[in-house]
């Protein structure tokens, strides 16, 4: 019976102590920074640089605070700031992302619109119009 108590002991310390490895080891917010690289790298494909340069190098500064923040064996709090970093990245690449698409269009309806004035005045001109 004392062998058996023994066994119990050693197998309920055993246990706590594996329970305790699990969760001494925050999990890494892999997931929100892939997010971030994917959204920044679509922000560099739209040319964010050129459109929305101070929202992209945002979102770098915050991919970049987000990796040193889990470099080396994290703790729970900077898991959690580089998670909220990472999100803040994304959010931020997004912003580009949309600042470059707005930009864009609003270059193509000006040049649309100049086209458009372009054919006015030439039909005013040679009277076709009227």
């Amino acid at each position: 019976m004392t062998t058996f108590r023994h066994f119990a002991c050693c197998a309920l310390t055993g246990g706590a102590l594996a329970l305790s490895a699990c969760a001494a080891a925050p999990l890494l917010p892999t997931e929100s920074m892939q997010a971030a690289d994917i959204a920044i790298a679509t922000a560099d494909g739209e040319k964010a640089a050129e459109f929305a340069p101070v929202e992209l190098n945002a979102a770098r500064d915050r991919i970049g605070r987000a990796r040193v923040a889990v470099a080396k064996d994290p703790e729970e709090k900077d898991v959690m700031l580089a998670r909220r970093l990472a999100n803040e990245a994304q959010a931020d690449a997004e912003l580009a992302s949309a600042k470059a698409r707005l930009a864009r269009a609003a270059a193509v309806n000006t040049e649309l619109q100049n086209n458009i004035n372009t054919l006015r005045d030439e039909l005013k001109r040679t009277g076709a119009g009227s």
